[in-house]
């Protein structure tokens, strides 16, 4: 599975970049993964590793190649000089057919 900053697929990340918000806002990120391999994907589950970042939107399947949105959700309880940057955690199954 790869995951994307833009819907063209043009800027591939690793980390999740939410930059800066702030204290008291909250703010819905975009982004997107990709099913790359020839296998089904099945129970998926999101998280991302920080207190203040929620799961909007995460798909719960994916077909071979299949895009979908993945949604966070970021309430900032103080404002930080620096973008906040959370590592993504994923688990499911692969059916391969």
């Amino acid at each position: 599975m790869k995951l994307y900053k833009n819907k063209e697929l043009t800027e591939e990340i690793s980390v999740l970049d939410f930059g800066i918000v702030e204290a008291g806002e909250s703010k819905i990120f975009t982004f997107y993964v990709k099913n790359d391999s020839d296998a089904e994907l099945k129970n998926l589950s999101f998280s991302v590793d920080h207190k203040e970042l929620s799961m909007v939107e995460s798909p719960k399947s994916l077909l071979k190649k299949e895009l979908a949105e993945l949604k966070v959700k970021w309430s900032p309880s103080i404002t930080i000089k620096e973008g906040l940057k959370a590592k993504l955690i994923i688990s499911g199954v692969e059916l391969w057919g």
